[in-house]
């Protein structure tokens, strides 16, 4: 007989991570149906939904659903210019916290990701409608030259300044997609507007698969369905990362054993963007620094992909 072991695994402490990140899928279960021209796009909270009630001229608000009416516009185009004006006049009441952090970028709202888009709505109101959002995220690694394992990791601090989780550390490179984007694009976008890197450094970003989940943001008010397209970037011994935009303060290169301490830790001690520990969790699965002998690595390769965000 195998002993049990003394304390949690690794994996059993990733695992509490990546489940304290998806935390809202009850949530979405109870939440009202978003209907969008017949089809349904989205899930909207209580709150939201009583928000949205206030303009019954574009929204129809039931017990079960929030349905954006046929009169608001029979496409794309009809359908934003009605609804933008409901959420600027949400955002002028100061009623709905999370426009606060209106980021005058422009969010698709669809079923999936090659779904045809039904309107586009600004990026801090997206959760709102709890449609499905995609991202990309670049981790930046160092690696020993003679194994080609990871040995470092580039990660950055996201600005003190920023509307969002402000001071906590963030991978190389991220963001949401806006619309119209496509994830290779992105990704090669974020790492010249974030960490100034060069259009032939950016050319080895290569895809690495994704995660995604269901949580709430950070105000209660939205659902996030988000799925996470990751890419890996190796890069040079002697590469420093420059902050280009004023999105992230400072970057630091951390050996490997040290970002596996800070997220098995993340738990109890919030250091990083609750998705981006996920996306390092996902890296260190990748690269073979969580054992498929410990318990529990099972039941976090599945959590790290719920299939109903998809």
């Amino acid at each position: 007989m195998h002993a049990l072991p003394a304390s949690p695994s690794k994996a059993r402490a990733f695992l509490d991570v990546v489940r304290a990140n998806n935390n809202a899928a009850a949530a979405a279960d109870a939440a009202r149906r978003f209907v969008v021209g017949g089809a349904v796009v989205g899930r909207v909270l209580e709150q939201s939904a009583d928000a949205l009630s206030r303009h019954p001229e574009v929204f129809s608000v039931t017990d079960d659903a929030v349905t954006l009416r046929a009169e608001a516009g029979a496409n794309a185009s009809e359908r934003t210019v009605a609804v933008a004006r409901v959420l600027d006049a949400l955002r002028a009441g100061g009623s709905v916290p999370m426009l606060d952090g209106w980021r005058d970028e422009r969010f698709a709202i669809r079923a999936s990701f090659f779904a045809p888009t039904e309107l586009t709505v600004e990026r801090a109101a997206a959760g709102l409608f709890g449609c499905p959002a995609y991202g990309v995220f670049v981790v930046g690694y160092v690696a020993d030259e003679s194994t080609g394992v990871p040995s470092h990791v580039w990660v950055g601090r996201r600005s003190p300044t920023k509307p969002t989780w402000p001071g906590l550390l963030d991978c190389l490179a991220a963001g949401g997609m806006a619309a119209g984007e496509m994830p290779l694009e992105a990704a090669r976008k974020e790492a010249a507007e974030e960490a100034g890197i060069s259009a032939d450094l950016a050319s080895n970003i290569r895809p690495s698969g994704g995660v995604c989940y269901t949580g709430l943001d950070e105000t209660g008010w939205a659902l996030k369905r988000d799925v996470l397209y990751t890419f890996d970037l190796r890069c040079p011994s002697d590469f420093v990362p420059r902050c280009a935009d004023g999105e992230v303060a400072s970057f630091e290169r951390l050996p490997v054993d040290e970002l596996v301490r800070l997220v098995r830790r993340h738990a109890d001690e919030v250091q990083f963007k609750p998705n981006v520990a996920v996306v390092y969790i996902d890296f260190l699965m990748r690269h073979g620094f969580v054992s498929p002998d410990e318990d529990g690595y099972l039941e976090l390769l599945a959590e790290l992909r719920r299939a109903e965000c998809l």
